[in-house]
């Protein structure tokens, strides 16, 4: 019997849609996923107040929607091999779209993101997943500040170098948070401080697997995976 859900929820104060994704070229082979979503996103930015955005370290509430790395990055996750096991991060994980890919591929997945609202949306979507996730690890924290945390297996980063003074923060994490031989996952749409990331990620100590095109999404955009490994 197919699975009714309502037209919206409400959570943590913000109203949300059901928003369907899928695997390139997937057809109907099951491999595409859902998950609830911000309604309206542009409310978001269009709420927050001058005092809110300085108090919040001049960060954006861009958490509210599904970006076309996220979209691209859960894609590729989904198509991938099993993750059976695995410890996984989703840095900066917004409404946990690649978390999620992860996790229905079978690992055991860390959800981290600063804003409060974006891990309670996390929680709901891992609950309306068919069947639902057991119990998964949500992180409220600053990349640059991360508490203490076990080494991962893979790390998933979805659209997280919009910023200059990102780039070094994302290195420096993935450089004391990917376990010995482990590998991150860096998606992004061509932002103009992308270009930097792999010379930052290897004085960072890490080792720069490569890039590549993500296969074509209804999206429309060109987005680069950068692969990047902790040697030792």
């Amino acid at each position: 019997m197919e699975e009714t859900r309502p037209g919206s929820i409400v959570v943590g104060g913000l109203k949300l849609k059901w928003h369907e994704l899928a695997a390139p070229d997937s057809g109907d082979c099951g491999r595409g996923f859902g998950l609830w979503v911000v309604d309206d996103p542009d409310a978001l930015l269009d709420h927050i107040t001058e005092a809110e955005y300085y108090a919040n370290d001049e960060r954006m509430p861009y958490f509210g929607t599904i970006w076309p790395a996220a979209e691209s990055l859960a894609a590729k996750v989904l198509a991938g091999p099993p993750l059976d096991g695995m410890r996984v991060l989703d840095l900066g994980c917004g409404l946990g779209a690649c978390g999620l890919a992860a996790a229905r591929r079978g690992a055991r997945v860390t959800f981290l993101d600063w804003e409060p609202r974006s891990l309670k949306i996390v929680e709901a979507n891992a609950r309306a997943q068919v069947p639902p996730l057991p119990s998964i690890e949500r992180v409220v924290a600053d990349w640059r500040k991360p508490p203490p945390m076990e080494p991962f297996d893979l790390v998933l980063g979805a659209d997280v170098l919009y910023e200059q003074r990102n780039g070094p923060a994302v290195a420096a994490f993935l450089a004391r948070h990917l376990a010995v031989g482990a590998e991150a996952w860096i998606s992004d749409p061509g932002r103009l401080h992308s270009r930097s990331f792999p010379s930052l990620a290897q004085q960072a100590g890490l080792e720069f697997l490569g890039g590549e095109i993500l296969p074509p999404m209804a999206h429309r955009r060109d987005v680069t995976l950068l692969r990047l490994r902790r040697a030792s």
